[in-house]
């Protein structure tokens, strides 16, 4: 109920050079950036702040105010050294851990075996439980999940539409001519559609695909700026 699921507006945005970048790692207080657009509107007037306790973000960052009021949440963490991070880059356990944090459905015990490089043990091993259970994240063909590795934007994109329930498809977009496109961002890509999603505010209608729930956009909104919400 934290996060506006109803609209499907942008949350990410490209860079200087044209490009959206999808396989560049994404750091920790981008991810925070990236939720608190999401959030509902009353949810982020009720909980905006830009104080926080982490020693590393401090009040002239760019991010302060978005990893202050996350943080403020319980939706962000630190270490115990009382710093955040903010651009450090996250690994998969780390966003798994604050994605499910948006869930009232967690709380899960591992399952050994799950994955061959989860043992149970870790402190991370409830959130992988908790992102597998909610659909959010799956293994790889080897068996592994891959926890410690440093996620990419295109991975970050796929995950948060999952837990915003969004279900773009290829095929079923807006046309070319309106939608914000990226040279790096190519159809046939695993992560084009989903990337597309992250990118292009948009109203759409639900079809059904092969029994399967999906987006057709009906109109890209090409003037949308989150911050006039």
């Amino acid at each position: 109920s934290d996060l506006n699921t109803v609209d499907h507006d942008a949350y990410v945005y490209g860079y200087e050079d044209g490009t959206v970048m999808p396989q560049k790692q994404i750091t920790r207080a981008e991810v925070a950036t990236i939720f608190y657009r999401l959030l509902e509107d009353d949810v982020r007037d009720d909980y905006d702040t830009t104080r926080n306790n982490f020693s590393d973000v401090t009040s002239d960052s760019w991010y302060n105010q978005t990893v202050s009021t996350l943080a403020s949440m319980g939706i962000l963490k630190g270490y115990e050294d009382g710093t955040f991070r903010p651009n450090a880059s996250i690994t998969r356990a780390e966003f798994a851990a604050i994605a499910t944090r948006f869930f009232e459905e967690t709380g899960a015990t591992y399952e050994p075996g799950t994955f061959t490089d989860v043992t149970g043990d870790e402190w991370f091993a409830g959130a992988i439980m908790d992102a597998v259970n909610l659909g959010l994240i799956g293994g790889y063909e080897d068996g592994t999940v891959r926890p410690n590795n440093n996620i990419t934007r295109a991975e970050t994109c796929a995950i948060v539409n999952r837990v915003l329930e969004r279900r773009p498809h290829d095929e079923h977009l807006g046309d070319v001519e309106d939608m914000r496109t990226w040279p790096d961002n190519l159809p046939g890509a695993w992560y084009y559609a989903d990337m597309q999603e992250a990118t292009n505010g948009h109203y759409y209608e639900w079809i059904d695909i092969d029994g399967s729930k999906f987006e057709e956009w009906t109109e890209v909104d090409k003037d949308y700026d989150w911050t006039k919400r």
